[in-house]
């Protein structure tokens, strides 16, 4: 019996000491946790600031707590050793918390939190800026795990031999009731946050890690409460999310001159359909059919703007109304690269910057770009093909629409163009092409930006870059993500489609996984600043 009861007053003690470490280290995720809430968007209103505050505080509360339940008390009561279980949990806590530190800092550079993908993108993204900059970052990582498995060993052993004085303090419970109360309030704060698509609280949904906010959507919808509020939100929702603030370039474009720039031609036609491209491939067999997708435009108007700026169609609004040139017109002027337009028919709606621009008018230029667009491939058009490839440009040959399809909307098969180029332009071969990689490919050859195409465009130089998928373009006001094997749809009423690339079945109830719809949206929206910026 006295044994017993010795074996209980020595698991009792063991789970005191599991209680005051678990709050020690919960002090220490709060500190860690303000890396997020200091790199958090503003939430916009004091409702998203005061479910922010909440939020942290519950949160990483929640988190130490939970590995103690899971991780620490079990081996309370199986080994109760103080030596053994304070090295169990000095190990368990040092884990934990270079896992938290290293998602704190990948979240601050990229925005998302760490996972197989974003591992990936990290070391490729380092390895970009020097050979061996990945394994760089491991060490540091490993020292960082070092210093934090000394110091949790410290603050184990100091917390067992000051038990008893611990014990002695009575503030212990009003701060577990403080967390635990901003957890539940959190949550239940989401709930309505939820129900009406309240953006200052949902859009932080993915704040901070391993957070799984309870949401109301199957009960409201259910019953059917809050429909009006849920209705007027979602279309508040879409405004803000197709709203652009646009910031375009998104730096001042500092470029060289590419010396012997050739001649180029661009011939961009309305549509081709499977004759007219037949009988391209018959009557200029010196041209290389790109094999790789290129993917066109719902329109010409659309189409002919992602050609010519290299930016999605979603930022063609913006760009109209602040009547914005191309922003590679002023290097291609400063260093007298003619550029000449040439539009066989009329194209509604197009920013005024480049509806009616026809060329520099450059005196004795250095070079020349040509870009002539055709509603069909007429006399005309093979006789300026003929003569460009005659006379040893460069030709790029591509379509802004693509012919009718009985494939689903949106999928490959339906949205694509084909594209061709003379054998003196050597490109890559890529997963998936768009529109607007085929301005900076061509302007490659003549300017070198210290920044790349970054500054101005979204698409990459097809002849130097390999695009990975997913990629994320839009078409009006839907936007689309093409993965490997699947391909989502979200459209203009923030509806989620997603079906297989191999046999367009729809997958119901997929989603895109977070990392690859933030980074998507990220790189989509690069021109476009946080409002109050």
């Amino acid at each position: 019996m006295k044994q017993r009861k010795q074996r209980r007053d020595k698991i009792a003690r063991l789970i005191s000491w599991g209680h005051w470490f678990t709050f020690f280290n919960i002090l220490l995720v709060l500190a860690i946790g303000t890396l997020y809430v200091e790199a958090a968007e503003p939430p916009g209103s004091a409702l998203g600031v005061i479910y922010l505050l909440i939020s942290w505080l519950g949160h990483f509360a929640f988190l130490p707590f939970v590995v103690f339940i899971i991780l620490i008390f079990p081996f309370c009561l199986i080994v109760p050793y103080s030596r053994v279980l304070r090295g169990i949990a000095t190990l368990v806590a040092s884990i934990g918390l270079i896992a938290l530190v290293a998602d704190a800092l990948f979240f601050r550079q990229y925005g998302y939190h760490l996972n197989t993908y974003s591992l990936s993108q990290l070391a490729i993204d380092a390895e970009t800026v020097f050979a061996g900059a990945s394994f760089l970052i491991l060490i540091g990582m490993l020292l960082i795990f070092v210093v934090l498995l000394v110091f949790e060993l410290a603050l184990a052993n100091l917390a067992w031999k000051r038990l008893d004085k611990l014990q002695e303090k009575h503030w212990g419970p009003a701060f577990s009731s403080v967390f635990v109360l901003c957890f539940l309030a959190s949550h239940s704060v989401h709930v309505w946050a939820d129900a009406v698509v309240y953006t200052p609280i949902t859009k932080q949904d993915d704040l901070f890690p391993v957070s799984y906010p309870t949401t109301a959507k199957t009960l409201m919808s259910k019953h059917g409460l809050l429909v009006d509020q849920r209705t007027e939100a979602a279309g508040r929702l879409l405004r803000e999310t197709t709203h652009v603030n646009l910031n375009y370039p998104a730096a001042p474009l500092l470029c060289a001159r590419v010396p012997q720039a050739p001649t180029t031609l661009i011939v961009a036609f309305s549509s081709l359909d499977a004759a007219e491209q037949d009988q391209l491939n018959a009557l200029f067999p010196e041209l290389e059919r790109f094999q790789t997708p290129m993917l066109g435009q719902l329109d010409t108007q659309s189409g002919l703007f992602e050609l010519i700026y290299g930016l999605p169609d979603l930022y063609m609004t913006a760009i109209a109304e602040q009547d914005q040139e191309p922003a590679y017109f002023a290097p291609l002027r400063d260093y007298r690269i003619e550029l000449v337009a040439e539009v066989a028919s009329t194209v509604p709606n197009l920013p005024e910057a480049i509806a009616d621009f026809q060329r520099f008018d450059i005196s004795s230029p250095s070079a020349y770009i040509g870009l002539s667009l055709r509603e069909t491939l007429d006399v005309t058009a093979m006789a300026q093909i003929r003569r460009a490839l005659k006379d040893g440009y460069q030709v790029v040959i591509t379509a802004l629409t693509p012919a009718a399809s009985a494939h689903p909307a949106y999928s490959v098969q339906a949205m694509q163009v084909p594209l061709w180029t003379s054998s003196n332009l050597t490109i890559q071969e890529q997963p998936l092409t768009l529109l607007t990689d085929i301005m900076p490919t061509v302007l490659s050859q003549y300017i070198s930006c210290a920044d790349g195409t970054s500054n101005y465009s979204v698409g990459i130089d097809l002849t130097d870059e390999q695009r990975q998928l997913p990629l994320m373009t839009s078409y009006g006001r839907d936007l689309v993500i093409y993965e490997e094997s699947r391909t989502t749809v979200i459209d203009s009423n923030a509806m989620i489609s997603v079906f297989s690339n191999e046999d367009h079945a729809a997958l119901t109830g997929a989603v895109p996984a977070t990392p690859v719809l933030v980074d998507g949206l990220r790189k989509l929206k690069r021109f476009s600043q946080p409002n109050g910026e």
